[in-house]
């Protein structure tokens, strides 16, 4: 009996003995390391679009394009909106991704300066970095998609305000951040067509506002500027926000100023008439724009794409070149602007 025991408590053993050697076994990797496997590890490589402000749809509408693009491309999409539209959640968000390896980062800066270490060490970790709609520093991106050609912008809406004003009297601009890039940009541009050339040589900008991209800031804003100077013919908004804001100002008011700038027909249909607010505005297709960021996300991550000047692509049947930035770092221009005045706005109030 005694033997009969030992032998089954040997059998025991051994079977405890295989059953611990499988278990350690399923520790092991593939590969036949001691190093535990990540169950919690992505698989899908992550593309983030940074956006400058929550509850904006511009924003929106650009983050939608992008989207749209990373997830039929079978990839990862993050999107981040900024609640309160401060440059500090985007260092936040920047710092996130480094950790998490990210793919790439695509940015519209709210502030490019202090954007620029944070963006520089995700460069540095391998991160892809392109900006859009606004440009980072040339050492904080690998390239900037831009939405259209900063001095043409600025000549555009400079004649639009010189044909309104019928060439002579003052002016106001109401801006979203003051440390926009591209509306810095933009205004410089206008400062030197002003100073520059003989045909504006009526026109006098008296002042320059800032709404934060905020509804209530720019209304009220504008509110100011008309008390500031009455004698304003034009106020131009270099935002989508401005022109909502200050748009609605001049209608609870009762001026007679004109209203030109930066707009979504979706939000200033109601204003656009020869005997309303704006006679006219511009804007290129946001979405398009985040649909071309998408592209170059993925070109740049996979090396079909460096950012390199003189670089050709081609995107939805449209052709692209790489070119040298006033900023000296490279860029690519999406395209011109498209006018929208009371002619072709109702075709156009439902596109975005």
């Amino acid at each position: 009996m005694k033997k009969i025991i030992s032998i089954v408590l040997v059998l025991f053993l051994i079977v405890s003995c295989i059953g611990c050697g499988a278990g350690k076994a399923k520790g092991k990797n593939s590969s036949g390391s001691d190093e535990p496997i990540d169950i919690s590890e992505k698989t899908s490589e992550q593309y983030v679009i940074i956006t400058k402000s929550a509850g904006n749809d511009y924003n929106m509408r650009m983050a939608q394009g992008f989207q749209e693009v990373i997830e039929d491309s079978g990839k990862g999409c993050v999107i981040y909106h900024p609640e309160h539209g401060l440059v500090t959640e985007q260092i936040a968000y920047v710092e996130k991704l480094i950790r998490e390896k990210a793919a790439c980062i695509a940015i519209a800066p709210v502030d490019a300066a202090a954007l620029e270490p944070v963006l520089k060490k995700a460069i540095d970790a391998k991160i892809c970095v392109c900006s859009f709609d606004a440009p980072a520093t040339p050492d904080g991106r690998m390239l900037d998609i831009s939405e259209c050609e900063g001095g043409q912008m600025s000549e555009m809406l400079l004649n639009e305000i010189l044909d309104i004003s019928e060439g002579e009297g003052s002016f106001a601009v109401v801006s979203s951040f003051i440390t926009s890039s591209n509306q810095k940009n933009w205004i410089s541009e206008i400062e030197k067509l002003l100073d520059s050339d003989s045909r504006y040589s009526g026109l006098t900008l008296s002042n320059i506002a800032y709404g934060d991209d905020d509804y209530r800031i720019s209304y009220d804003q504008t509110t100011s500027l008309l008390k500031a100077d009455p004698d304003i013919k034009v106020i131009c908004g270099l935002s989508t926000v401005a022109m909502q804001g200050a748009a609605q100002a001049l209608r609870d008011t009762g001026s007679s100023v004109k209203l030109i700038g930066l707009g979504l027909p979706s939000e200033m249909s109601d204003y656009v008439g020869e005997d309303k607010e704006v006679p006219c505005f511009f804007m290129w297709n946001p979405i398009h724009l985040g649909r071309i960021t998408a592209y170059v996300s993925m070109a740049l991550r996979t090396g079909l794409v460096d950012g390199d000047e003189g670089e050709q692509f081609k995107v939805e049947e449209n052709i692209f070149t790489v070119t040298k930035a006033a900023d000296e770092g490279t860029e690519v221009i999406v395209g011109e602007p498209l006018r929208f005045d009371s002619a072709n706005i109702k075709e156009w109030k439902d596109v975005f």
